[in-house]
């Protein structure tokens, strides 16, 4: 008899009990020791507990068996050691897969992601006309699906801004047409087109009358300027000046001149101007008696009388005056016949007025030089 570790609950327990008094396992007959580590087990186990040895046959050994009960020897089997865990192969081959994937999958998104690129490169050639940029990508991309394109239209390119660059040097509206012609597919169509816009709204403005206007308006209805320009039509439309509007002007200051002045009629003179006059050649808020102290100093004791012939150069402007209301500019030439005593002797003078009449075609200022 002899004391061993229980191989059920691991507590000293006699060969010869009947049962472990700890843990009620039979103990008597129902023992092998593990042939690998010599420690006991169970019958009824496969494997050593201490080792993880295989346990399939029993060994000759056979502990606590009762006396008088036969010996059965049994072969000799031979015990393979422990094997890998199933468990531990299954994990090592799933890491090694999903590695395999992760690395493909950088790969392939790497891939995608230098494609994608090439293709927003390659779209935004389309809005650029600097060589520059053709040849970076060409650079960057040398085994790319555009290339052969990209180069072609490089070359195109590169004669194109040759005669782009003599254009410039004299921008005028036949050359720009004639650089259009010539490259009917160029990315600078719309650049040219702007140009042309400009100068024909410049030359607009300088001609500065409604017709013009409206030519720029039917050449270009969505123009750069076409807001401004429909703003400056209204505005000469308003400034406009009518034949009546011109023969009730001239009529005013014919009447000013050549009955008024020539008569000298005070009345008459207050007809034809406002209250005051703001100015009358240098004379602030003339009164109708100074303009007509103007008249009297050509009176010499040998002129019978003053006569005015307004001029063929009458013209008329609309002109805001100060008051905020549109009055008329006026400019002619005025002649001054002084007839005197003796009639061999008349004298003629030629003068330049100026004259700014209200909405009510009242004179407010006049200049007469």
């Amino acid at each position: 008899m002899s004391m061993i570790k229980c191989p059920e609950c691991g507590e000293r327990v006699s060969t010869m009990a009947g049962t472990c008094p700890h843990c009620g396992v039979n103990i008597a007959g129902n023992l092998k020791q593990c042939p690998n580590c010599n420690e006991y087990c169970l019958h009824s186990q496969d494997r050593c507990p201490n080792c993880g040895s295989t346990l399939s046959v029993i060994t000759e050994e056979i502990i606590g068996q009762p006396e008088g009960v036969e010996i059965t020897e049994t072969p000799e089997v031979k015990i393979e050691p422990a094997k890998k865990s199933h468990k531990s192969l299954i994990f090592s081959v799933t890491l090694a897969t999903l590695l395999v994937l992760i690395i493909g999958a950088l790969f392939y998104f790497d891939y995608k992601n230098e494609l994608d690129r090439e293709e927003i490169e390659f779209t935004r050639l389309e809005n650029t006309s600097n060589p520059e940029y053709y040849n970076d990508f060409l650079a960057k991309y040398p085994k790319s699906k555009h290339y052969q394109e990209v180069k072609e239209r490089l070359n195109v390119l590169l004669d194109e801004t040759e005669e782009w660059e003599k254009m410039i040097q004299n921008i005028n509206r036949s050359e720009i047409e004639k650089f259009m012609s010539a490259h009917p597919y160029s990315r600078r169509l719309q650049t040219c087109e702007d140009m042309i816009d400009s100068i024909d709204w410049n030359e607009a403005l300088k001609a500065n009358t409604e017709e013009a206007i409206v030519s720029y308006l039917n050449t270009h209805p969505d123009g750069r300027y076409a807001e401004a320009a429909s703003q400056k039509k209204n505005e000469l439309g308003l400034m406009k000046i009518t034949a009546q509007d011109k023969a009730i002007i001239r009529s005013s200051l014919e009447n000013f001149f050549t009955v008024a002045m020539s008569k000298q009629d005070v009345s008459l003179i207050s007809e034809a101007i406002a209250e005051k006059m703001e100015n009358f050649c240098g004379t602030q808020d003339a009164t109708p008696e100074q303009i007509i102290a103007f008249a009297k100093n050509k009176m010499a004791a040998d002129v019978m009388g003053l006569h005015y012939t307004i001029g063929d150069d009458f013209s008329i402007r609309k002109q805001t005056i100060s008051d905020g209301t549109t009055g008329y500019a006026v400019n002619f030439t005025l002649q001054e016949l002084i007839s005197r005593s003796d009639t061999n002797q008349p004298s003629t003078k030629s003068y330049q007025v100026t004259a700014l009449l209200n909405a009510d075609h009242k004179i407010i200022r006049m200049s007469i030089r």
